[in-house]
This record gives C-alpha cells, structure tokens and sequence, in this order.
C-alpha cells in the first residue's frame, strides 16, 4: 500500500527535529576536536581518521542504501571540518597579513601620473584596458608579460595591466604563473570587448592577404575566419607589435589583426572588422600589484591550491565555498609536471573577505591546503 504523500512528510519531519539535535550535539563535539587539533599543531582534515569513519558506516548500513549514507556522512564531516576551520582560522599565520590588506592604504581615487606597466606598444588592447582602468595614468611598455613583472618589482611601476583570461579562448594562463612567480596579487579586473579587424598597408585588397601577423590570443579567437579564407597565421608578441611589422614592411600579401586604434596609428587600412569567431569577444584584464590591496566592496576573489589526486578531495574543499553561499565563477586544474597525477587549482568566486565567515576559511584553508596562494579580492569591473 502507498502511504499518503502528507503522511509520508509527516514522517520525514519528525526524523528532522530528531536528527537536527544530534548533528548539533556532533558539531559541539568538534568544537572540542577543534581545539585540541589547535593546542597540539594538528591539520583540521586528517584523511585517514575520515576514511576509517566512513568505511565502518559503510560496513554498517544496508546494502540497498550505502551509498547514499556514506555519502550523507561524508557531508556531515566536511560541514564538521568547515566549522572546525572557522574556530581554528583565529590562530592562522596569514591571518594578520588578510587583516592588514582590510585595513590598509586603500586604492587611490585619482590616477594621473600613475605609473602603469602593459606588453606591447601604443595601440594595445593591454594599453586601452589600461586607460580605463587608470585614467591619466603614465603608460610604460614592455616587451613581453615577464618584463611587466620584473618592472614591477624593481619599483618601475605601480602596476601592471595583463590580459588573464578571454570570453571564447579561456585563462592565459601564462600570466597566472608569472602572478604566482612573482609573489604578485591582482587588484582590480576590467572587461573589455575586443573587435579584431583584419589591417594592411593601404591599396592592400582581402583577396591578396596570404599570410596575418598577430598574438596567438587573437589568432585563436579568429580561428574559423582564417580557416574560412585559407590564410597563413604568424605569431607575434602583441597586435599592436604585428601591426606595426605589417606598416614597416612592403609585402603586400601580409596583414595584422588588430585593433582599429592600430590602424589610425599605423597609418594602416582596415580590410575587414570584426573577424573573430565570437560577435560578443570579451577579454579579461587584471590590475597587478606588489602589494596586496583590498578595495572597499572588493566583490570577487581568487585563489590557488594543490591535491593530491585522490577520490573526493576537490568535492571536500568546493564544498565549504557552497556551504558558505559563495559562487564559483571559474575554476581550472593544471598539472604538476614534478609530482605525477597531482594538481594545482585556480578558483575564482565572488566574494569579499570583508564578510567574517568567508575571511576564517581562507585564513585556515591557507594553512591546510598543499601549496595555497591568495591572488587577490578585487572588483569585477
């Protein structure tokens, strides 16, 4: 006979107020693990006390239904362990170096002068991301994303602006390296529709473009059109350093994809606009710093760790952002090339260590997690 679906939530309802007092009497119970694992230097997640755990529940529970209670076990722990982080992030080292960023020398209002460091030359979209991110700042051109770095850090300038990541071509994930690398953070982000028009010496026709110089972003984002036209792609370092290689040169079977701005400035003829592969190609540009900055409402924040391999591990940690209502925005793996079948991850979420639950879990996850590195907390745009 089936039960009556208002009986049967009856039933469901009185288990809840049942199972609500235990998992809360659980909680206070790892309220007084957590501060043991404080006084002796011990990590909140201990792999193997969670295995043995979860291999007895296992052995206990009926076979029909083991899967789902492991894993409403394996929940219930991690929550345990978010709460264990949140009382044990008051005693993290990096702790006072967050708080320090809250509380410090804010973003300035106005930027002119600024010196702001950028790869490539005069009509760059690194430049124009640049202008509008700090306007009447000092533009300073550098070769490629390694000098911007290195300017940087010599003190040549106050920031860098860097392309991080495009709408149709994914992360460049070059410049999350060298952030790392260098012991940089961002500190603000900007989006900026990017128009790839098809640029050559004037009297140049389409029809006599064989071969285009440009970076290999904006190759990749203007694949299908290239493909389409059976054109020869060159890489360069910048559209703008291709387009002035394609105005200082007489070949007329060359072109550059580029920006319109490099055509007024390189006295260049646009062919054709809008060429990429996507109508709406956007590219995401970060402000990089030396100093870590948080900006009051600061809303998005990105951060770097590495697992081991090993079933369930990322599911854990991504986890406590979702228990905590954090939104993920992006996140990536890249392998470790000297330690097989392990990974780093780039997260991105939006959100703000100004809110006191999600500052605790960063503090603890930076002492817990393998190799963490806080980017930054910034505005998006």
């Amino acid at each position: 006979m089936i039960k009556d679906l208002s009986e049967c939530r009856r039933e469901i309802d009185a288990i809840d107020a049942q199972l609500l007092k235990l998992l809360e009497q659980r909680i206070r119970v790892a309220e007084s693990v957590a501060r043991y694992k404080i006084a002796n230097n011990m990590k909140v997640f201990d792999e193997t006390r969670e295995k043995a755990v979860l291999d007895k529940i296992g052995g206990l529970c009926p076979e029909d239904v083991r899967a789902e209670l492991v894993g409403t076990y394996d929940g219930i722990m991690n929550m345990s362990k978010l709460h264990q982080y949140c009382l044990k992030s008051e005693f993290a080292p990096m702790r006072p170096f967050y708080a320090a960023a809250l509380s410090g020398d804010k973003l300035p209002e106005r930027f002119e002068g600024v010196k702001v460091g950028v790869q490539g030359v005069s009509g760059a979209y690194s430049e124009k991301a640049a202008k509008e991110i700090y306007p009447g700042a000092k533009i300073h051109y550098y070769k490629d994303w390694s000098s911007v770095f290195a300017a940087l850090k010599a003190g040549e300038i106050e920031y860098g602006v860097l392309p991080v990541e495009n709408s149709t071509y994914g992360s460049v994930t070059d410049v999350y390296r060298l952030i790392i690398d260098n012991d940089a953070y961002i500190v603000g982000s900007h989006r900026l529709p990017v128009e790839h028009c098809l640029l050559a010496r004037p009297g140049v026709k389409r029809e006599d473009v064989r071969e285009i110089l440009s970076h290999p972003q904006a190759i990749g984002q203007c694949a299908g059109y290239l493909s389409a036209h059976g054109i020869k792609a060159t890489q360069a370092s910048n559209t703008a350093v291709a387009a002035e290689a394609v105005a200082s040169t007489e070949r007329t079977d060359l072109a550059a994809i580029a920006s319109t701005d490099c055509a007024e400035l390189y006295g260049l003829e646009i062919l054709e606009r809008g060429i990429q592969d996507e109508k709406h190609n956007t590219t995401r540009f970060a402000a990089i710093s030396r100093t870590l900055r948080i900006a009051p409402g600061a809303d998005k924040i990105s951060i770097k760790f590495s697992l081991a391999h090993r079933e369930g591990t990322l599911s854990r940690v991504l986890g406590y952002f979702s228990a905590l209502g954090l939104n993920l925005t992006k996140i990536e793996s890249h392998p470790i090339p000297s330690r097989p079948f392990e990974y780093r991850f780039y997260v991105d979420f939006m959100g703000s260590m100004a809110d006191a639950k999600t500052f605790d879990l960063l503090c603890a996850l930076s002492e817990d997690l393998a190799e963490f590195r806080f980017i930054g907390n910034y505005h998006e745009d």
